[in-house]
């Protein structure tokens, strides 16, 4: 093909994909006219961007045709070793005064993006390049910048920050925060679909951040699975890539032509459609979708193409949630498909306002009604109220004026109560659901409460049996302890003389109540929980709290899986054992599989093992506490005015002991994020057996191949860190997923 050739076929393909999908094939056939070949190449172009996940990934599959058809292209191939190596080289002779480039973190269609150690300030960065064909042209150069600054306009804990941009030599770039994990795209490729309170708290955070986007003027357009990172420290939902969007009131070359602009599975309808209109609701919608994934396990249209996914998306509404994942919270549900609404007015009307009814739910996915948002545990302290002001009016002593006194008074705070629930129901909540959470219990309560009127996320039911004994002794104790008291007083009282049996009763309550506190407690303490765990296990509050995130407390009160404990989160050990017992759980079809997948978890944890040594050996001395006191030792000895020839020596021992220093905290970081990949894999390993233990006979084949999909990864992973023990490069998660999905 010439290159005359290439550009009437590229102009084609251009004009063909701002048509609608459903008018491309004839809009070619009448382009190409009686060219039977150029209409076929023009048709392979398309169906390569049809297959691609973005915009850039469709400008990648020309790049790709273009290296094909015509071999003397000066631009070699993004994804060949030859031109990571050539990039790397070049980039490295550009930035390495400032940064030390460590290896490439990913592959994109405007470029690749390197983890790199900042010299100055000695931090651990990212940094995008633009692919040099890109580069070469105008348009290319001004969308990198443009995606730059609308990075820059953005301050928020939930977006990537962008430290700087720049072009040196002919590189362009800009320098970002670097998020150490993983995307949501690999994490739901190994488990697939993730609890709803994880979702719910991912929610909480992505629309926060999207809420400063919008504030500022800026869509995304591109929400997507591979465009969030999630934290490995914090674990936060971290929003990346504005490659696409758009600025509010600015200038759109992407759309100008009618082009489609985002990612089929995810975009909204307007997208889809090609709307010259498409503002911060449509990320709403995206988000939606992303959210449908998470819980559902599958996209809101999955199982068709992507030309057969936007005129779905653009003609109908996608099934409910909680047809594909029953177990889904029905009030988390209600919200999510609010936001896949076709209708742009059907949905919240901003990322704030999706905050806010986030926000009104719990953890769990139940919502509070908005009139009874000053309602929860009202109830109990109007129930205290009037208990108290009762008991004084009971005394023999009070006169039938006092005691008519303080019975009204006593019924103040219940009657207000009733009437406040009253004037609320009227805006349509129910008056039960209503009274329901004015009963919650306070969240500092711990003792026992009516099931029915429980918070959805409380703990209770998790507790074992003998630290719910304690709390119902403890409150049966708080409460009838004052009333024989009470009782005995206005008896002896009235009759004027002592019961005996009285006191022996009370004597009776308090030793049993310390008898089953101490059997409970030596039982807490031989299972190895320390005074405080033991403490809160026993008498601490029920709600939800980091208080009971300590490894003890959590493998007591994790709910089981199959009748299988699950394995606590920070320590590897106990995934062999919880993998080890989830796969005696499975019958003998799926026990093979499962017994692969045994030894995989047993490969991981002595990698884990290797790395948290050779961790700790390193940590020691690669701090930056180090590198400072080095620094000041070869300061001192540089500004020597007469220096001898053994302090010039020194000084260049101490030069590589500072390179050695800087070496250790690179090799650190890497440890650390290979570790971190490690452990996922462990808990996908985990999530998957017990899918596989819970799925139905039909379903079992699926589970065992997203089995076998994780053990993939494993061995990708591995061999990966063998070659980067070994002085190599690494491939980047996108190269690992393409080579385990070519096996």
């Amino acid at each position: 093909m010439t290159p005359e050739r290439w550009i009437k076929v590229k102009a084609i393909f251009a004009e063909a994909s701002a048509q609608p999908p459903d008018e491309r094939e004839a809009f070619v056939a009448h382009a190409c006219g009686s060219d039977t070949r150029l209409r076929e190449e023009v048709s392979s172009l398309l169906r390569a961007a049809e297959g691609s996940e973005s915009l850039p990934g469709a400008r990648q599959a020309i790049a790709a045709a273009r290296q094909a058809v015509i071999p003397d292209a000066r631009s070699p191939h993004v994804d060949t070793p030859d031109h990571d190596a050539a990039l790397r080289a070049t980039l490295d002779a550009a930035l390495g005064q400032q940064y030390e480039i460590v290896r490439p973190l990913g592959h994109g269609g405007m470029g690749t993006v390197y983890l790199a150690r900042e010299r100055t300030l000695e931090r651990f960065v990212a940094i995008k390049v633009l692919r040099p064909e890109l580069a070469e042209a105008q348009a290319g150069r001004e969308r990198f910048r443009r995606e730059a600054r609308v990075a820059a306009q953005l301050s928020h804990p939930g977006i990537v920050p962008l430290h700087t941009f720049g072009e040196v030599g002919g590189i362009w770039y800009f320098v970002m925060g670097y998020v150490r994990g993983v995307t949501l795209a690999e994490r739901l490729r190994i488990e697939r679909r993730l609890p709803s309170g994880e979702v719910y708290r991912m929610l909480i955070e992505l629309t926060d951040a999207l809420d400063c986007a919008h504030r500022s003027g800026v869509v995304h357009r591109d929400i997507k699975p591979a465009n969030i990172l999630i934290d490995d420290e914090s674990g936060r939902a971290v929003l990346a890539d504005f490659g696409i969007a758009k600025v509010q009131g600015g200038e759109d070359s992407l759309t100008a032509t009618g082009m489609i602009v985002g990612t089929p599975s995810f975009m909204s309808p307007e997208q889809a459609a090609c709307a010259a209109e498409v503002d911060a609701r449509s990320d709403l919608y995206s988000l939606g979708a992303v959210a449908y994934a998470m819980l559902s396990g599958r996209e809101p249209f999955a199982g068709v193409s992507d030309r057969a996914t936007m005129v779905r998306r653009t003609s109908g509404d996608p099934p409910d949630v909680r047809q594909v994942a029953p177990d889904v919270p029905a009030d988390l549900a209600a919200v999510l498909m609010r936001c896949l609404a076709r209708e742009p007015s059907h949905r919240w009307a901003s990322a704030h306002a999706l905050h806010d009814a986030l926000l009104l739910l719990d953890e769990t996915g139940t919502v509070v009604p908005t009139p009874a948002r000053d309602l929860p545990s009202f109830g109990p302290y109007a129930v205290l109220w009037v208990g108290l002001w009762l008991t004084l009016a009971a005394s023999p002593f009070r006169s039938s004026a006092d005691r008519a006194l303080l019975v009204f008074i006593g019924l103040l705070v219940p009657v207000g109560l009733v009437m406040h629930l009253w004037n609320v129901a009227g805006g349509g909540t129910p008056l039960s659901q209503l009274a329901r959470v004015a009963f919650w219990p306070p969240e500092w309560w711990g003792m026992w409460w009516p099931r029915s009127l429980r918070r959805p996320s409380d703990l209770w039911r998790r507790l074992p049996w003998r630290a719910r004994l304690v709390r119902s002794a403890v409150s049966a104790f708080i409460i009838a302890l004052p009333a024989l008291i009470l009782t005995r007083q206005w008896v002896e009282a009235v009759t004027g003389a002592g019961v005996g049996w009285f006191g022996a009763t009370e004597a009776a309550l308090v030793a049993g109540v310390v008898a089953v506190v101490g059997m409970v407690t030596l039982w807490a303490r031989h299972r190895g929980l320390a005074w405080t765990d033991t403490t809160r296990l026993m008498f601490g509050a029920t709600a939800p709290s980091a208080g009971w995130n300590t490894p003890a407390l959590r493998r007591l009160v994790a709910p089981a899986h199959g009748g299988v404990r699950p394995p606590e989160r920070d320590r590897p050990d106990d995934y062999s054992r919880a993998i080890a017992d989830a796969v005696m759980h499975l019958d003998e079809a799926t026990r093979g599989p499962a017994q692969r997948a045994a030894e995989s978890a047993r490969q991981l944890v002595a990698e884990l093992a290797r790395c948290d040594e050779e961790m700790g050996a390193l940590s020691m001395g690669s701090s930056i506490a180090e590198s400072d006191r080095i620094a000041a030792q070869l300061a001192a000895l540089e500004g020597a005015r007469h220096g001898s020839d053994e302090t010039r020596a020194l000084v260049e021992l101490l030069r590589a002991q500072q390179e050695v220093v800087q070496r250790m905290r690179v090799r650190c970081e890497m440890l650390s994020a290979h570790r971190g990949r490690v452990l996922r894999l462990l808990h996908g390993l985990w999530t998957q057996l017990v899918a596989l233990g819970t799925a139905p006979p039909p379903a079992e084949v699926d589970e065992v191949g997203r089995l076998e999909v994780v053990r993939e990864e494993i061995e990708a992973e591995l061999a990966e860190m063998r070659t980067v023990l070994a002085g190599g490069v690494a491939d980047t998660a996108d190269d690992r997923r393409s080579a385990a999905r070519s096996r």
